[in-house]
């Protein structure tokens, strides 16, 4: 059985969905959860400085990532009895999605995780081609076994 699970969360249904196998998995097996979301300042680039509420890019991330792992908590709080002392982490990377998928194998490499869980939403075809996969770069990148729990509609926004 799994000891320790890292599960990548990023405030989507589908996220969400994962989290909820992963505690079934961690209940199941008494392991240990880690919540990690990878926050990268540079999506928020596309927004007007008036919008943001922080005073930089970054900050903006942190505050948004905390605000998502503090969600999931909550989801993980609820989902299974049985589950204690889950630890969540920020990650920042500040290129794009390869990067942020190697920050999130590199943190449960460190950690000693031997599953790793995340969301994903099953793009296919011209969308797959112009958003890329989350899921597929941290497969690539990843020894770790993985446990990817597909989007119940198979479209929408981009995955953990």
């Amino acid at each position: 059985m799994y000891k320790h699970l890292v599960v990548a969360v990023d405030g989507s249904e589908t996220s969400a969905n994962a989290l909820k196998h992963a505690c079934s998995v961690a209940a199941a097996g008494k392991a240990q959860l880690t919540l990690v979301h990878v926050a990268n300042p540079a999506e928020y680039m596309a927004l007007a400085p008036e919008f943001l509420q922080q005073d930089s890019y970054e900050e903006a991330a942190v505050a948004n990532g905390n605000a998502v792992l503090a969600e999931a908590l909550e989801i993980t709080n609820g989902a299974e009895p049985g589950i204690t002392g889950v630890n969540t982490h920020l990650l920042l990377a500040n290129k794009g999605a390869r990067e942020m998928a190697q920050e999130l194998v590199d943190y449960a490499d460190k950690q000693g995780a031997d599953l790793l869980v995340l969301g994903t939403h099953g793009r296919t075809g011209l969308m797959h081609l112009l958003m890329g996969s989350f899921a597929e770069t941290v497969m690539r990148q990843s020894h770790l076994p993985l446990l990817i729990i597909r989007s119940e509609g198979g479209g929408g926004e981009d995955e953990a």
